[in-house]
């Protein structure tokens, strides 16, 4: 039964939503922000290490792009942030589309299909991790935990063991280890990083040998595609909580841009707040440097939405892998 409503529920937002050719036409122009972050095929050995949100395969991928068409008038964020500030008419249904992190299948899978496609997009990379080995503190947390002979009674461990989620014995899935992901934002950024340190430590865990994100060339030849322009994901992708100090925010913030705009040669932007956290003081700070900002808080903008905190609509594979499903989740309902 639960099932038959959640399938009914798909339909309904799907023909009835606002991303409807024709639906309330008198109403004021609508941007919507669709954000994903990896795109893989099931057989990529990738594809199993990441949590389950954070994947569309690239055929999932070439369909959304080839529907948004349909539905929207799809264009570069940043055209749209720029067209309003300047007061120019803007489509009643507008569509951009954005990437976090610079992960290097972006440059792999997406970039063939929105070439394809003629579809922009925005990449949100992290500016010191960009040409690096180094991983995101999930991808570094389900890296130790499917690590083989893994003896979880270190005390290295026993921080991890507190938190819900946790199983000693069964091996984790993709479902438990974004439970326990979930668990660990309660600790900040530093305090991650610790932990992680002293269980790699441990375990005597190599460092990953090969890359998870783009390098500097991959990130120009995208920006060479006339498709594709690169924003700011942070220096260190801390998340800008409360009581971050202010040197911090600084660097992550500032810092982030002249680092990029030094690397790449082209003036950046726009912004994206890791997590979707951000202060008081971070979104003042981003105000003063960044044209706009996107957050990971779901909805649908509008030509009132604050430039500097707009919002998405997540799409990944399990919620998003159909027709309808995409349609549904479009509609900003489901």
């Amino acid at each position: 039964m639960k099932k038959l409503l959640k399938q009914s529920a798909n339909i309904l937002a799907a023909r009835f939503g606002p991303h409807r050719r024709g639906y309330a036409t008198s109403a004021a122009p609508r941007l919507w922000v669709l954000m994903y972050h990896r795109i893989l095929p099931a057989s990529d050995p990738r594809y199993d290490d990441e949590e389950p949100g954070m994947i569309v395969t690239p055929s999932s991928f070439r369909q959304q792009m080839q529907t948004i068409k349909t539905l929207f008038d799809v264009m570069p964020l940043i055209e749209w942030v720029e067209r309003r500030a300047q007061g120019k008419p803007l489509p009643a249904r507008a569509c951009a589309v954005t990437f976090d992190d610079g992960w290097l299948d972006n440059f792999e899978y997406a970039l063939p299909v929105l070439q394809a496609e003629q579809v922009p997009a925005t990449v949100f990379a992290v500016a010191d991790m960009v040409g690096t080995h180094r991983q995101f503190w999930p991808n570094r947390l389900a890296r130790i935990l499917t690590a083989p002979g893994l003896d979880r009674e270190q005390t290295a461990f026993a921080w991890l063991r507190q938190l819900p989620g946790y199983t000693a014995n069964a091996a984790p899935t993709p479902e438990t280890i974004a439970t326990l992901v979930h668990a660990c934002k309660k600790f900040s950024d530093p305090e991650l990083a610790a932990h992680l340190d002293r269980m790699e430590t441990a375990l005597a865990l190599a460092p990953p040998t090969t890359p998870n994100l783009m390098d500097w060339t991959q990130l120009r030849l995208l920006q060479a595609s006339g498709l594709i322009d690169i924003g700011s994901h942070t220096r260190h992708h801390y998340r800008l909580v409360e009581n971050l100090p202010a040197s911090t925010l600084q660097d992550e913030i500032v810092g982030s841009r002249s680092q990029l705009e030094n690397m790449l040669d082209r003036p950046v932007k726009l912004f994206c707040y890791p997590n979707g956290d951000v202060s008081r003081a971070a979104a003042e700070l981003v105000a003063e440097q960044f044209a706009a900002a996107v957050t990971t808080q779901k909805g649908i903008n509008t030509v009132a939405s604050p430039s500097h905190t707009l919002t998405r609509i997540g799409i990944h594979e399990d919620i998003s892998n159909t027709a309808t499903r995409f349609r549904a989740r479009l509609s900003g309902w489901v």
